[in-house]
């Protein structure tokens, strides 16, 4: 069996992937709650309705508007969204001011001010949902994260020594920090000398500032051998 030893794993660089997909999960959700909560005449229930939503939640709520409102038209002619809106009472205005992420005044009944302005989050893009969907599963609730797949990318963040010339580096850097704290252990360093030697090599040290054993610095040996 081929040698395949870990040498660095770019958790920063994981982490955010993780959270991205996390955020985008939160934000495809809020997304179908404001498309559902502004209107009565459509829910999304499968992942092409959602498609068709994120492309463009503006024009895709107006279609919902004209084709389950079925208002007729003489000369076929196609009714103005906003115009529907407000002969049936949908808060039109409202939706398109949450999708753009814009302020929304309400009235509050009972409130020392009647007027109170909402703040609101823009709406996810397209592009967002684009570099993310493969990471997510749509569910009856909504959706959730694809733990299999995300599992799956995150190796993209682990390096490998593998090849002969890549494994003599691992081994090259191994015995560099044996030695030296053998060397510190026989011979105790100064802080200022593990400082230096810690420079010259691109070592770690156990505990700052430069006190007890050398270690090897995962991202230094990634360089190294990935250079």
């Amino acid at each position: 069996m081929d040698k395949k030893i870990l040498i660095f794993e770019d958790t920063g660089a994981k982490n955010q992937f993780i959270a991205n997909c996390e955020t985008t999960k939160d934000q495809a959700n809020d997304l179908i709650n404001v498309f559902e909560s502004y209107q009565d005449l459509a829910e999304i229930t499968t992942i092409d309705q959602f498609d068709a939503l994120v492309s463009d939640p503006i024009a895709y709520y107006d279609e919902v508007l004209r084709s389950g409102l079925n208002l007729q038209t003489p000369g076929n002619r196609t009714p103005d969204p906003e115009t529907l809106a407000k002969l049936f009472s949908y808060d039109r205005p409202a939706y398109v001011a949450t999708i753009r992420g814009l302020p929304i005044t309400e009235t509050c009944e009972g409130c020392r001010t009647q007027k109170i302005v909402r703040k609101t989050r823009t709406a996810i893009t397209s592009a967002r949902w684009e570099a993310y969907k493969d990471f997510l599963i749509f569910t009856p609730s909504g959706f959730e994260l694809n733990d299999e797949a995300i599992e799956l990318y995150c190796q993209k963040f682990n390096y490998y020594a593998t090849e002969p010339k890549q494994l003599e580096v691992v081994d090259h850097y191994n015995a560099l920090v044996s030695i030296l704290n053998s060397h510190d252990a026989m011979f105790p360093l100064a802080p200022t000398d593990k400082e230096l030697l810690t420079r010259i090599f691109g070592l770690h040290i156990e505990h700052p500032p430069y006190q007890g054993r050398f270690l090897i610095n995962s991202e230094h040996l990634r360089n190294s051998i990935y250079k």
